[in-house]
């Protein structure tokens, strides 16, 4: 489509063009006077900052969708550049390597220049570089020799460019760096552009993963290269409402992502929606269409939305939570799960909080992906915390990050908390009721006013988030015991939704053929049959654990079994032991269990379950945390707040 302007200050607002050279070279020494004043950064000091590979995990796990798709991109850059000696690497938008290719012809030199995965790539870190450009003015930039900051990396060239998310936010930055490079920077001019152009692959063809389930358009302002060259893309569900569009087609369009999503394509192009469906179908050439705010022509390839796998019978199969499924897949064919994924439905995208209530194990967080997904969010991340898996020491900076040096062993850097991780998307709190009192307030103040402030700043962060709590106790009895604030009680349960324990499902017998299906397909194995008896003991078993116990139950199983029938001896030694005919012991009498919670029949239900684990793990607290994917000192938490003692403690 066509562009408003070529000037230099229309080229800063618009990222897939090349700034022109003069405005670079200002961007660059603005950059050069900033590390030295405002970072104070010593040129001929500091040696390459790499992370660990335990801290380069959570940079990375964020950005593994994207690295789906940014690997082949990456790669068909790489095999452009690779014999004039550069390496290729891709950072998230912290500056932070998470992906890289080597160059066997520079290997050693690339490594103690940093150039490697985990390598840190800011301005405030090494001073002016090409990816911290790209990551503070958001344009691709080349940044050559001497133009570097620091001595140490005065013979490097470096060429990146950013990559956005569907909503505008930056995402990652693409670089290609050699060590031996020509000394004229109009040399790297060639680079860059095939960065630039990488780079921009990558996010469309991101976009069109992201939103292969819906109507996609291509758009360009030249039909001859529409097929070979995407310049806008924008997405719509069912009911031709926008639901994601790229940085060029809203620049296009002179709307901002807010304004844009929900905005029906007659809205957009005076053109029926049925008639976009058609033509997707019909996979006809392409279209000629009007943009209705400007009159201006453009034409657009439609892409059909991929087909969804037909709906499982209800009666035959139900799904088991993890599995990325939706709200229906989810809930099966029983009552009360039907009941909590219609009820979903109706607050999904509405202004009301939402509770998930359930034992744990019950699948609370796969629910929660599947509101996720259902939501106008589902391009932006989801976020997850478990609030009793974290030390209450360092749970406040996991949720709302710190500045650099905000307390002893914090980064250098500083680092974002999930609260700032999750704009635009979802943040998913599992076990609400463990937040210390403190956070509670400083949580409180998020929801109100829209905005986060790390530890250790004084600078307030605007967040857009959809937020969604769980928990297995009684949040109301926990605000009667002083333990959790009423004022957030009532911001977070605009609507409960309880997810019922597995023993109370009334498919289960579906759902235990489900989850034995996923097990035998994760294994690479084929799904063995049950026999009359195993089928008897599974049905009858309580399950403490839930979703999770039986998927580890069916796991040993299937690996156990040998004859295509998993029989009785292939089952845990307690399947059978704790059967549940009936409600499951003490549920129905609180005062049965001894303990603190004892008047808390969700804590009741949950200790007995704590107990049930720790038995069969003959009181091994670490064997124990690890089957409920726990820390140690959080199993001994909950066994304080429920009274148990080890035997051999006992008076």
């Amino acid at each position: 489509m066509q562009s408003s302007s070529a000037s230099p200050e229309a080229a800063l607002r618009e990222p897939w063009l090349l700034p022109p050279a003069d405005r670079a070279d200002a961007l660059i020494a603005r950059s050069q006077r900033r590390s030295l004043d405002l970072h104070r950064l010593d040129p001929a000091q500091g040696s390459p900052r790499v992370l660990t590979a335990g801290s380069l995990r959570v940079h990375r796990e964020p950005l593994e969708p994207l690295l789906e798709v940014a690997r082949s991109g990456m790669e068909s850059l790489y095999l452009q550049i690779r014999d004039a000696g550069y390496v290729v690497l891709l950072t998230d938008a912290e500056g932070v390597a998470v992906e890289f290719i080597d160059n066997p012809a520079v290997e050693r030199e690339a490594r103690r220049a940093g150039l490697a995965r985990g390598g840190c790539w800011t301005e405030d870190q090494e001073g002016t570089c090409a990816v911290g450009l790209a990551l503070i003015d958001r344009l691709p930039f080349t940044v050559h020799h001497g133009e570097h900051f620091r001595v140490s990396n005065g013979l490097l060239t470096c060429s990146a460019a950013p990559i956005f998310t569907a909503d505008g936010r930056l995402n990652a930055v693409l670089d290609a760096s050699a060590l031996h490079s020509p000394g004229d920077k109009r040399s790297q001019q060639l680079v860059l552009m095939l960065v630039h152009q990488a780079a921009r692959m990558i996010e469309n063809a991101y976009f069109l993963r992201q939103f292969e389930r819906h109507l996609v358009l291509r758009t360009s302002s030249r039909r001859e290269f529409l097929e070979v060259t995407t310049e806008g893309l924008i997405a719509f569900d069912a009911g031709g409402r926008v639901v994601a569009a790229n940085p060029r087609f809203l620049h296009d369009m002179g709307r901002s992502p807010a304004s844009l999503i929900g905005a029906g394509v007659e809205d957009l192009f005076g053109l029926r929606y049925e008639a976009l469906a058609a033509a997707a179908k019909a996979s006809e050439g392409p279209l000629r269409l009007r943009l209705a705010h400007s009159g201006s022509e453009c034409f657009a390839l439609a892409r059909a939305p991929r087909p969804t796998r037909p709906a499982a019978r209800p009666t035959s199969r139900a799904a088991a939570p993890g599995t990325g499924q939706s709200l229906e897949e989810l809930a099966g064919a029983d009552p009360r799960m039907q009941e909590a994924a219609r009820k979903a439905r109706r607050v999904i995208d509405k202004p009301v909080a939402v509770l998930l209530q359930g034992e744990s194990g019950t699948g609370k967080e796969a629910f929660a992906k599947a509101m996720h997904g259902a939501s106008v969010r589902a391009a932006a991340a989801f976020i997850a915390l478990n609030c009793a898996a974290i030390p209450e020491t360092l749970i406040e900076s996991e949720l709302f990050g710190h500045g650099p040096g905000a307390f002893t062993g914090a980064q250098a850097r500083g680092s974002r908390g999930k609260i700032a991780q999750a704009h635009g998307g979802t943040l998913f709190l599992d076990e609400i009721g463990d937040m210390p009192l403190a956070l509670q307030t400083r949580l409180l103040r998020v929801l109100a006013e829209g905005e986060v402030t790390p530890l250790g700043s004084e600078r307030a962060q605007q967040v857009d988030l959809q937020v969604i709590c769980a928990t297995h106790r009684r949040l109301d009895g926990l605000v009667a015991s002083g333990q959790f604030r009423l004022d957030l009680y009532h911001r977070l349960n605009g609507i409960t939704l309880t997810l019922p324990p597995l023993r109370e499902r009334s498919d289960l017998e579906a759902l235990i053929e489900s989850v034995l299906a996923l097990e035998a397909r994760a294994c690479a194995a084929p799904a063995p049959a049950l026999s009359r008896r195993a089928r008897e003991l599974l049905l009858a078993h309580a399950w403490p654990g839930n979703i999770r116990e039986l998927k580890n139950v069916l796991r040993a199983a299937l690996l156990l079994c040998e004859s295509g029938e998993i029989e009785p001896e292939h089952l845990a030694a307690d399947i059978g032991a704790c059967a549940a005919p009936g409600p499951w012991p003490g549920r129905q009498d609180p005062q049965a269990w001894h303990g603190p919670a004892a008047q808390d029949p969700a804590a009741t239900s949950a200790g007995q379950a704590l107990r049930l684990v720790l038995q069969q793990h003959q009181w091994r607290i670490s064997d124990a945390a690890r089957s409920l994917e726990v820390s140690r000192s959080t199993v001994y938490r909950r066994m304080a707040r429920y009274g148990i003692v080890e035997p051999n403690r006992q008076h």
